[in-house]
């Protein structure tokens, strides 16, 4: 799979530091995601930020080929098809977003669990208000996806004294099934998540999106979590039904969210999500750190040297798992 000289390399959203460092590794031309800078063959393609559509698009038209490296976890549906149908190599930026999103699920759960949302209101209107807290130390939490974020995620919560359980695609996960995560005391398979959910205080949504986890949260999910329970959302939008989550914040079934991802990004104006009590928003910012850049930066260098040696990819995504 080693690159030739001649062979184009196509750009999608690379920061100027990211585009220099490329520039100095790759011996053919480059190419943004408008095609200009050249007209022959791509071999490979580099999505830092991209349109989903525009990246399909772009493979539609250059079946030649043969590497998309994402910095994202997840991969579009359309560029595993694609993928799938062709043999095209996919990479993604597994392994390099955990720490970042662990830490912002627990500044999430600590502004929730101390009220910081109320004592910044009340310091906007200079009242001397004390807020109703809590702890969250003891809270049975379940962390659903035990991927790199899922797993750093468990870590942080038991280190602040919480219960935590999780759950994850394979059957083969399941209390006693020698499946082990540090920090959590039980994994359950897919296959028992109503056991998963059942008296959960915190529900911490952790799972890319795939055809089997979108929807996965819905009324009947919800309904199983302790009442006054808490549900963080870092995996994707889609996965939780936003109806069935306003639904339950509104019945007091949920006591509140933080929410990074949502089935429509940005979020529009019209979202009921913006100004129910006790939600959380951040703009699917979670992993949005310096570090994580370069984290994605070195990923994307190595694989990208690889490649032009024809050495084995790292983080080669099985377009029949979704990820």
């Amino acid at each position: 799979m080693a690159a030739r000289q001649r062979d184009g390399l196509r750009l999608f959203g690379l920061p100027p530091r990211a585009g220099e460092r490329v520039a100095a590794l790759w011996p053919g031309p480059l190419a943004g995601p408008d095609g200009r800078g050249t007209s022959g063959p791509c071999a490979a393609a580099l999505v830092w930020q991209g349109d989903d559509a525009e990246v399909a698009a772009f493979l539609g038209a250059h079946p030649e080929c043969r590497w998309l490296h994402t910095t994202a976890v997840g991969v579009p549906h359309a560029v595993l098809r694609h993928a799938d149908a062709t043999g095209l190599t996919v990479t993604n930026g597994a392994g390099t977003h955990g720490s970042a999103v662990a830490e912002h699920v627990l500044a999430l759960l600590l502004a929730h669990f101390k009220g910081l949302p109320q004592t910044l209101a009340a310091q906007r209107e200079r009242d001397w208000k004390v807020p109703v807290a809590a702890e969250l130390r003891g809270r049975r939490t379940g962390v659903l996806g035990l991927g790199d974020i899922g797993r750093r995620t468990a870590r942080l919560l038991d280190a602040f004294g919480a219960r935590v359980r999780g759950c994850r695609r394979g059957a083969g996960g399941s209390p006693g099934s020698g499946f082990h995560v540090p920090g959590v005391s039980a994994v359950y398979g897919r296959e028992r998540i109503d056991e998963f959910l059942t008296g959960l205080d915190v529900l911490v949504v952790a799972v890319p999106l795939t055809e089997e986890t979108a929807g996965l949260v819905g009324d009947a999910e919800l309904a199983l979590l302790r009442p006054g329970a808490v549900l963080v959302n870092v995996g994707r939008g889609p996965v939780v039904d936003e109806a069935a989550l306003v639904s339950a914040l509104r019945t007091g079934r949920l006591a509140g969210a933080a929410l990074d991802v949502f089935a429509t990004e940005p979020l529009p104006a019209s979202s009921p999500l913006w100004s129910e009590p006790g939600v959380l928003i951040t703009p699917h910012s979670a992993d949005a750190t310096a570090e994580t850049d370069q984290r994605c930066l070195e990923l994307l260098l190595d694989n990208l040297a690889r490649f032009g040696a024809g050495r084995p990819l790292r983080n080669v995504v099985d377009p029949a798992r979704d990820y």
